[in-house]
């Protein structure tokens, strides 16, 4: 049987060794809470710094994707006859109210070169879906274009066809 001071000598070395553990374990504990967060903070910032630059490439292209748009309108119009009506102003009118929204999207949008380095990690969420929202509503415009485009090519097939028609129909004459 061990004696009472044995007893109590065993009692403090392992309080020491526990209490030293817990230490250290609430150290690291800390270390790698502080590492995750610095990785959190990296993948946020790669991942806003490529959303930015996928985002201003797309806006960069709207502006030709819009007069491709107005050409092809204004081509049909004319082929149809109806080139000063009101429906081409309707459409130029549009046309120019949207590019004023690519320039309203450029402005807005960050700097490629910015690497967001002093930014915290809830100012990069809140950067990341600013960014987001630009890019929902350069989509929207580049659909709507590309929608018009193919509006415009349909139209002129059916002008073609409508052509071959009546080519056929005078040559039975």
């Amino acid at each position: 049987m061990l004696s009472p001071e044995t007893l109590g000598l065993i009692g403090a070395v392992t309080g020491i060794v526990g209490a030293t553990t817990g230490s250290v374990g609430c150290m690291v504990g800390w270390i790698n809470y502080r590492r995750s967060q610095q990785a959190k903070a990296l993948d946020l910032r790669l991942e806003l710094r490529k959303r930015v630059s996928d985002v201003r490439l797309e806006v960069e292209a709207l502006p030709g994707l819009l007069e491709r748009s107005r050409a092809s309108r204004a081509a049909v119009l004319a082929a149809r006859g109806i080139l000063q009506s009101g429906a081409s102003g309707i459409f130029k009118d549009g046309v120019e109210q949207d590019i004023e929204t690519v320039r309203v999207l450029r402005r807005e949008l960050p700097d490629t070169d910015e690497t967001f380095l002093p930014s915290k990690h809830h100012e990069l969420e809140t950067k990341l879906v600013e960014v987001h929202a630009l890019a929902t509503k350069a989509a929207r415009l580049r659909d709507k274009y590309l929608k018009e485009l193919a509006s415009d090519d349909k139209e002129r097939e059916e002008m073609r066809a409508d052509i071959r028609t009546r080519a056929g129909a005078s040559s039975f004459r």
